[in-house]
């Protein structure tokens, strides 16, 4: 971020919150979001965070708008926003990054997404599957040959599929919901990061846990669902596999594009997984 941005940023936080110092930048080495925790003259944490994006910006200003009140307060509050540097101001949780993987944990974690899940409700959208197509094509036409032409056809076969599935209930989705964007505080965790939110089937948020930690520790998905309150029927868990080849797809770009070489070799590794039908 060029420092007459942080410096505007900081200026802005200045405006809202009074005097403050900068503890930490938090900023990805991608740059998506710059992101500043500060220290009020009061002692109390901050963090701001600008988005570059204008998408972003506007996905997670709505989220802490309309569902993140739902969560609290294990979820941060939005302070204050500009939409010219579109730069959030939001208080800061406590906890620390989750330390193992734990039974309690999940079940923890599933009853915090249904209560993000149950903030709103959209009713079933008839253009699901169409709208999956239409997205899988907006990124494939960016692939410049990251995918092969097998891996190319079984991820439009893969969204084809969702064609004959029901349309599903779509509700707020965080879609990035795991352990990277979870803080615990003794028993109590919280949950950051909403730049992705947005309307979506509720099992988008299970991805990461389903094609990660789940597939070595099912009793960890059964706590999961049993603090969320609902099991998956056939029809989710065909949703929830046939759609994540747009996820993976989308992922492998842009993790290319940014050179986090590392996690397009794990994504690579789950679309070959895909393909040779291994996930259940």
């Amino acid at each position: 971020m060029p420092a007459t941005s942080a410096t505007a940023v900081l200026s802005f936080v200045g405006t809202v919150l009074g005097p403050c110092t900068v503890v930490r930048e938090h900023t990805w080495p991608h740059r998506g979001a710059a992101v500043f925790e500060v220290r009020d003259a009061k002692g109390r944490r901050w963090f701001a965070k600008r988005h570059q994006r204008q998408g972003q910006y506007d996905r997670e200003l709505s989220a802490y708008r309309r569902w993140v009140p739902a969560l609290r307060p294990n979820a941060p509050l939005l302070r204050a926003h500009d939409d010219e540097r579109r730069t959030l101001v939001l208080s800061a949780v406590p906890g620390q990054a989750v330390p193992e993987q734990s039974v309690d944990l999940y079940h923890a974690g599933g009853a915090l997404l249904r209560r993000l899940h149950d903030a709103e409700e959209f009713g079933r959208d008839p253009d699901y599957a169409a709208v999956k197509a239409a997205e899988l094509d907006g990124w494939l036409a960016r692939a410049d040959g990251l995918l092969d032409a097998v891996e190319t056809a079984f991820v439009r076969s893969e969204i084809r599929c969702l064609e004959s599935l029901p349309s599903p209930r779509t509700v707020p989705c965080h879609r990035d919901y795991g352990p990277r964007n979870w803080l615990l505080d003794g028993r109590n965790l919280y949950v950051i990061d909403f730049e992705w939110a947005r309307p979506d089937a509720w099992v988008t948020d299970l991805a990461k846990l389903f094609f990660g930690p789940w597939q070595v520790r099912p009793d960890l998905r059964e706590a999961f669902l049993d603090g969320y309150g609902r099991t998956l029927t056939a029809d989710d868990l065909a949703h929830l596999v046939h759609g994540h080849a747009l996820t993976v797809t989308w992922q492998l770009i842009w993790s290319t594009r940014h050179d986090n070489l590392s996690f397009a070799t794990g994504i690579r590794e789950v679309l070959h997984g895909l393909m040779r039908h291994a996930y259940s």
